[in-house]
């Protein structure tokens, strides 16, 4: 058994990694072969690597070895007398020191897998079969060295640290002792509370800040001055007496007393002069070597004890007024009461009168048209204007008149809608000759964007008219001329969203909170017909079939109303305020509308309603045809002023 330590080449073989070549850092590599030869070969391989080449000639003399150093790595030949390489290596891997030390077989004769299994059971890393190329035994070699060598600088900077840390930490320890003696000190004198010190024979020993402005007394007068002086004449020896046996616990007062609890102590101090005050302190009693000190931490109560009485009074008052207020919460249930009692009356009112008003005002539509298609007889130019003022107005007023209804209907909950398959865009396209009259009329191009492939979801196809009638009518009204753009799209979970876009006035920001509620009327000026009730039934509507209505606004630039829907509207089973159909049918022109998908009276059926159809006629107000039909608004009418127009 040798050791080489390698002579420094003038070369280092291609794939040799540069290693260390300071003496310190140079590492132990066991090479066990029962043949000289084989060592000697071995030795030439690793020599550029400049590490220790330890020499062993049988299994024996590397476990002797191993026991007397550390290597990084071990070449151990499979075939050796007495004991093999085998053996050898489960030996080493019983030893917990050595059983990390990674080992490398060779072999010219054990090729068989059988053999090659073993070495990797036994804890090989490698098995190589000789003769083997010597850049690559060189190259595994070389990763283990280096493996060792950043394992042991690891090992040596972790125990540097340790040291570091220890000093560190023992300087830390002294300069937290001096830094606690000094905050100490600090804290007594800065402490908002009397901090008194005293010995056995009731001597003050310290006297702090507080202290001197509770008692009125300067420090330099009561040091070693006996605590008697602190304590009214009457009560003196008692409370002396009291806080001194209190202090020591009779069960505790020995030879050993040690730290002792504080307990805790009211008395009555006195300052310069003879004037007394309320006292709480805490007293304690420490053993120190020999002799013991007092330690009385007191507080001057007066302004507690005074808020105390104020907290007894003005609890006494706040039971008075939990009274009081008792009374005006029932008061204030009958009210609420009594307040859900009239806006019932006030629905039913809603939906009385508009069924009333609608039958009258029918009549005058259908008899006008009458009169416009000059059914009972020729009419001159200003009878005509007269009459087509008169239509339109009707038709605004029919129009309040079924938002009042549909109003109250929702607010009833006596809504009903049928669920059926709505196809997109197809509905939107229907739409589109609906509302192109007037988009015409107001020099507003309208287009259909469509992201990906068609849409069907299962909903009210009525009510969805009806809320993107309005949005449409909207638009143009608002749109100033510019171009109305309508985007939809599925959503993820196989839903809808469809966006209604102008290029309008916009809406203010302060505004915006309130484009939903019902009869708004913002900022600016009327200049647009309208209920005001338009939106607000539409986000209803949306809600009630368990969609979204939301709105984007930039003020000077445009509005952007989003409509959402499910894949299923009746998915989440019967809601308040509707009907809930349980079977689908497929996507028709259902009862109630007419040919354009227009949705006749709005949506509303009532069996006291009266009807009157007409052809269509020419309205020489509009330029388009104008229709009479009952409701006349599916068509989604303006409501709600904004910026020089009001949006409904």
């Amino acid at each position: 058994m040798t050791a080489r330590p390698n002579a420094q080449r003038a070369e280092t073989p291609i794939g040799v990694p540069v290693l260390s070549k300071k003496v310190e850092d140079r590492v132990n590599i066991l090479l066990v072969d029962d043949r000289p030869e084989n060592l000697l070969a071995l030795e030439a391989i690793l020599e550029p690597l400049e590490q220790n080449l330890i020499r062993a000639m049988s299994g024996a003399d590397a476990l002797k070895e191993i026991l007397q150093q550390d290597f990084a790595v071990i070449l151990l030949d499979v075939q050796m007398p007495g004991m093999n390489g085998f053996e050898a290596a489960q030996l080493i891997k019983a030893r917990e020191k050595s059983r990390h030390i990674p080992i490398i077989f060779l072999t010219a004769i054990s090729k068989e897998e059988e053999y090659v299994f073993k070495g990797y059971t036994v804890g090989a890393v490698d098995y190589l079969f000789k003769p083997f190329q010597p850049d690559i035994l060189r190259s595994k070699v070389s990763v283990f060295v280096e493996l060792y060598q950043k394992s042991r600088q690891l090992r040596r900077q972790e125990q540097t640290m340790r040291n570091i840390e220890r000093r560190e930490l023992e300087r830390q320890h002294a300069a937290e002792l001096e830094e606690s003696e000094t905050r100490l000190a600090e804290v007594v004198e800065s402490a908002m509370d009397a901090i008194i010190m005293f010995d056995t024979d009731r001597r003050i020993v310290l006297f702090n800040g507080a202290a001197e402005r509770m008692f009125g007394r300067p420090r330099g007068e009561v040091i070693n001055q006996p605590l008697d002086e602190l304590i009214p004449v009457g009560a003196r020896a008692e409370v002396l007496d009291r806080i001194c046996t209190d202090a020591i616990p009779v069960r505790q007062a020995t030879e050993d007393i040690g730290d002792l609890q504080p307990t805790l102590e009211s008395f009555e101090g006195q300052r310069t002069g003879g004037g007394t005050f309320p006292v709480e302190a805490t007293i304690s009693c420490t053993q120190l070597g020999d002799h013991k000190i007092f330690t009385m931490i007191a507080r001057d109560v007066t302004e507690r004890k005074r808020a105390d009485q104020a907290l007894r009074e003005q609890a006494e008052r706040l039971e008075k007024n939990a009274a009081e207020l008792q009374a005006l919460n029932e008061t204030l249930h009958l009210r609420s009461i009594d307040l859900e009692k009239a806006m019932a009356a006030r629905s039913r009112f809603y939906a009385s009168m508009s069924h009333e008003l609608r039958t009258p005002i029918n009549a005058i539509l259908g008899y006008n048209t009458l009169m416009l298609e000059n059914i009972y007889g020729p009419l001159n130019e200003r009878q005509v204007h007269g009459l087509q003022r008169t239509q339109k107005a009707a038709r605004h007023l029919l129009e309040l008149v079924n938002d009042v209804l549909d109003l109250s209907k929702i607010e009833a909950g006596k809504i009903e809608v049928q669920m059926q398959n709505v196809l997109f865009p197809s509905l939107i396209d229907d739409l589109f000759i609906t509302v192109r009259p007037m988009a015409d009329e107001r020099g507003s191009p309208l287009s259909l964007e469509h992201e990906g492939s068609p849409v069907t979801v299962t909903s009210d196809p009525r009510r969805v008219r009806q809320i993107l009638l309005n949005l449409l009518s909207n638009a143009i009204k608002f749109g100033r001329g510019n171009p109305i753009e309508v985007r939809s799209k599925a959503t993820e979970d196989g839903g809808v969203v469809i966006a209604v876009t102008d290029r309008g006035e916009g809406i203010p920001p302060q505004d915006l909170p309130r484009i939903f509620d019902e009869f708004v009327q913002l900022s600016q000026p009327r200049e647009q017909e309208g209920t005001g009730l338009g939106l607000p039934i539409s986000r209803r509507l949306a809600l009630l079939l368990n969609g979204t209505l939301e709105v984007e606004s930039v003020f000077g630039q445009g509005s952007t109303f989003t409509l959402k829907l499910p894949a299923n509207a009746d998915a989440s089973g019967s809601r308040s305020g509707s009907s809930w159909r349980g079977e689908v049918t497929p996507a028709r022109e259902m009862p109630g509308l007419d040919a354009t998908g227009t949705p006749d009276d709005a949506g509303i059926t009532t069996p006291n309603d009266a009807s009157i159809t007409t052809p269509p006629t020419k309205d020489a107000s509009n330029g388009g045809e104008a229709q009479s039909r009952r409701g006349s608004d599916g068509d989604a009418k303006p409501k709600v002023e904004v910026a020089g127009a009001k949006r409904a």
